[in-house]
């Protein structure tokens, strides 16, 4: 029996009518362009008639024929929307039945009963963490009543409970659960219509060059429809391009009213804890194939989802999320540490809300959850081992992996990358703070005095450590905030701090947030001299001078780091125009330009291959890669062609010199790190130890 289910709120029925009219209204216009299109084939039909019969010839009937073309190309044009088809790749899925999968099928019955709408007709399986419900047809969905074909990601359900899976499934059929949603669907399907006329037009590009070739005439007559239907596809497009912003307005007012729907069926924690998962899980799994991509062993494996299991633990280890009934647990405070803005723009490009405001919606239903089945929804698959192997095998082949028969169990796949993960992992005790900043450019010879009044609990807990996100959240406010002074985002208003402000005022917002920059700044290099106070008083001289030596090797790097990032790049833009097409003049303009400056790039290059720091972490093949280029004569463009393997050459060196910039720079900042953690770890150690002792003693 069908729940009673949310009512349509205010602003869900303001987009819906807003874009139903407007939809209407470019219909309508529309038509107008097919009536005008069926006059103009009646017109050039006659016009093409007269000449034929005024004097049956071959050139006459070559003429006729282009002429009565251009009213029949752009006819074809505007219905081709008709038959357009929107199917789903089904090569990376596998379709699956009520006999096979019971419980799974039962578990749909009970969402599509408590929703009350139909149920799919067919039920696929992919690869992904997603699931969706999709029609074949856009246009006949809107005519006739077509059966929805619902796909559901094994990533999923791997990452998922039972009950938690059935609040996405009820969130999904939500969509079509009532008549106001089907206005929605409409408009959403209406948009698709629009796009396909827009934008899918490679067949009807390929009837269109196959006819403009029989002739050289009939060339011409092709060309004048061409032209005619480009004018009409930029009306169209401008159109479109309205359209869909406001459309993307009403689809996350239908994300908000799904929510609202399966929160009614299942409660507000289990809605909640399912949404929240969803990007950690996305996370696990996209990591675990590019292990099999990257990694130099070019392991395999037969089952890719035992992997993202293991890394949702990984990572609840690394994010401090409890495991709660086999799954992590994650809260909405987990993901506003990171980003705390106070600048709010609506995205009115975005099809849906923001995490953070779906979750504080679902909160405020306050719907209890009852009868739980916190059993992970993989056990309903009667299935499970045979979909993972063929859904791994499609995943892997989908992403281009192909290494053989060196299979390696989900243990090893573990092992193995967490010690990758530890070559680019800061010291624990850190707790993240030197994540988005660097060390502070500070000589313990610049220290004048050595404070003595501090301890080790005072510069890495969660406070200190959220000012660093929190000056990170600052700057890009910054940016954002300077941008919008510019004219560079087209918005009216925005939210900061809680307060609505025009977007010319976005100055005055920017001197208050460069205001809050300073103050956090002093905070973190205040936070800086303390903890090398902490080590300097706490360490003897021989110790010390180790310590200092470490932070000058980081320096002098650091500095190389900058000065050669920045002369590299200053040569980018004098390549910039290889992307892009140019007349030929044009280019051999530019190539020119490029050959200049590029012999001070290669005197650069040189100075960094034998006199940087640099030289030690190139590998053999780099060298002679950098010094073939640098050898070259390369003229990049020749006889009104670019020379590929020139191009190849010189992409090649500035990937290898990138990551050797990279590597090199974040290996020695590692390596200070490391060892300040040592001395860190050992002196706090000894301090924890010593209140032990007097503690014991006053006892």
């Amino acid at each position: 029996m069908a729940k009673t289910l949310p009512s349509i709120s205010r602003e869900y029925k303001k987009e819906v009518t807003n874009s139903f009219f407007l939809i209407l209204l470019f219909f309508l216009v529309y038509s107008i362009l097919i009536l005008l299109s069926v006059a103009l084939i009646i017109v050039l039909g006659y016009f093409a008639y007269q000449i034929i019969t005024f004097k049956f010839t071959y050139w006459t009937v070559i003429i006729g024929a282009g002429i009565f073309s251009i009213g029949i190309f752009i006819f074809i044009f505007l219905v081709k929307f008709i038959f357009s088809s929107f199917k789903d790749d089904n090569n990376s899925m596998i379709e699956i039945n009520r006999q096979h999968e019971p419980e799974l099928f039962q578990l749909i019955d009970e969402v599509v009963e408590d929703v009350g709408t139909q149920k799919p007709k067919k039920v696929f399986l992919s690869p992904d963490v997603n699931a969706f419900v999709s029609y074949n047809s856009a246009f006949w969905s809107m005519i006739l009543p077509i059966k929805k074909n619902l796909t559901i990601g094994l990533g999923l359900i791997n990452s998922t409970n039972v009950s938690e899976l059935k609040a996405i499934l009820a969130h999904e059929f939500g969509h079509f659960s009532q008549r106001s949603m089907k206005v929605g669907s409409y408009v959403n399907q209406a948009n698709k219509i629009i796009h396909s006329t827009l934008y899918d037009n490679e067949g009807f590009n390929d009837i269109l060059n196959k006819f403009a070739n029989t002739h050289a005439l009939i060339f011409l007559f092709a060309k004048f429809s061409f032209l005619i239907i480009t004018g009409i596809k930029w009306i169209l497009q401008k159109t479109y391009e309205f359209l869909y912003k406001k459309h993307m307005s009403l689809s996350r007012q239908m994300e908000f009213h799904a929510d609202a729907i399966a929160t009614t069926i299942v409660g507000t924690e289990v809605k909640s804890s399912a949404l929240l998962r969803l990007d950690l899980s996305e996370m696990a799994l996209s990591n675990s194939v590019n292990f099999y991509r990257n990694h130099p062993e070019k392991y395999n494996t037969k089952n890719i989802f035992e992997n993202q299991a293991s890394l949702m633990h990984f990572y609840a280890g690394e994010f401090r999320h409890p495991i709660v009934n086999g799954l992590p647990k994650i809260d909405l405070d987990d993901l506003n540490r990171y980003n705390n803005t106070k600048l709010i723009i609506e995205d009115q490009w975005a099809s849906h809300p923001t995490m953070q405001q779906r979750i504080e919606k679902i909160q405020k239903l306050n719907i209890p959850s009852e009868n739980i089945d916190h059993r992970l929804a993989t056990i309903i698959l009667k299935h499970l081992d045979q979909y993972e192997e063929t859904l791994t095998n499609k995943l892997l082949s989908a992403n281009d992996i192909r290494n053989g028969d060196h299979f390696i169990s989900s243990v090893h796949f573990l092992e193995k990358f967490e010690l990758e993960e530890t070559k680019y992992k800061f010291p624990e005790v850190f707790n993240s703070y030197y994540n988005q900043k660097n060390p502070p450019l500070i000589s313990l010879d610049d220290l004048k005095t050595v404070a003595t009044d501090l301890v080790a609990t005072d510069f890495f807990n969660d406070d200190k450590v959220n000012l660093v996100f929190e000056k990170a959240t600052v700057e890009s406010e910054i940016e954002i905030l300077e941008a919008i002074k510019l004219k560079q985002y087209q918005i009216k208003t925005f939210e900061y701090d809680g307060k609505k402000y025009f977007a010319n005022e976005a100055g005055k917002v920017k001197l208050i947030a460069e205001q809050q920059l300073e103050i956090l700044t002093a905070k973190i290099e205040e936070n800086d001299r303390n903890f090398l106070h902490f080590l300097a008083s706490k360490i003897d001289s021989e110790t010390r001078n180790i310590l200092n030596a470490r932070i000058k090797n980081y320096f002098t790097t650091e500095e190389s780091f900058e000065e050669y990032s920045a002369a590299f790049q200053e040569f980018l833009p004098y390549i910039s125009f290889m992307s892009i097409t140019l007349p030929v003049e044009e280019i051999r303009k530019k190539r020119f330009e490029l050959i200049e400056h590029e012999k001070d790039f290669k005197e650069m290059l040189t100075e960094f291959l034998y006199k940087s720091e640099f030289k030690t972490a190139m590998k053999a093949e780099d060298l002679i890669l950098f010094q073939t280029y640098i050898d070259s004569k390369n003229k990049y463009f020749e006889f009104d062609r670019y020379i590929d393997s020139e191009l190849q050459m010189l992409s090649d060196v500035f990937d290898k010199l990138t990551e050797t910039l990279s590597s090199h720079f974040y290996d020695t900042k590692k390596d200070l790190l490391d060892h300040e953690a040592d001395l860190f770890k050992s002196l706090s150690a000894a301090e924890n130890h010593s209140t032990v002792l007097a503690e014991s003693s006053n006892s």
